[in-house]
């Protein structure tokens, strides 16, 4: 019993169409990297989506340097080959670019993040250590006197956990203590006699 072979034929809900090439094309991307590792082959992909969206794949730095090899071999025939070269190699440069741009991007919206989280930390420097001679409003001098007193009880809070854990280890210490008392002591008076 062997399996029944599928017609194929194009899916005509453009959503089930579109659904079924997302599926898809990650397996066949897989699949050209597996391809292009275990065989050492130069490996170049292109695909459209349904909807015209992009997606490539190179087993080298990119697309580009695929196509330039094909050109280069001259497995495609042009005879414009001088100006398939030149936007070739242009449009690898400009894809580099972009990908320098994106990185940089990525490095101001970390150092925004840093500055701010900066900012916020020197903020909160101030509130601990307040110039008072600079307060110059009610308001002002309020909002520090409440950030002070807050970050008391909490020290205080912190503080009567940490005492109430060694209390309660004094205690148990105690405790532990009075016990091997009471034991010798009552070892002792049975020695002597004594009866409790």
């Amino acid at each position: 019993m062997g399996r029944n072979k599928v017609e194929l034929k194009k899916i005509e809900d453009s959503i089930s169409r579109q659904q079924f090439y997302s599926k898809r094309k990650d397996s066949i991307i897989k699949k050209s990297n597996e391809l292009a590792v275990l065989c050492e082959a130069d490996v170049g992909l292109l695909m459209f989506s349904p909807d015209g969206e992009v997606t490539s794949y190179s087993s080298k730095e990119s697309v580009e340097d695929i196509m330039l090899l094909v050109v280069n071999q001259r497995l495609i025939p042009n005879p414009n080959e001088q100006h398939l070269m030149q936007s070739l190699t242009q449009s690898k440069n400009e894809g580099e670019m972009v990908k320098k741009i994106a990185i940089a991007e990525a490095h101001e919206k970390k150092l925004n993040k840093l500055k701010q989280t900066l900012s916020e930390a020197q903020q909160k420097i101030r509130y601990y250590e307040p110039q008072v001679e600079n307060i110059s409003s009610v308001q002002e001098a309020d909002a520090y006197k409440q950030f002070l007193m807050s970050a008391m009880e909490q020290i205080q809070q912190s503080k009567a956990k940490l005492l109430g854990g060694q209390e309660f280890l004094q205690r148990n210490e105690y405790a532990a203590v009075a016990s091997v008392n009471t034991e010798d002591t009552a070892a002792a008076g049975n020695s002597r006699g004594w009866k409790f």
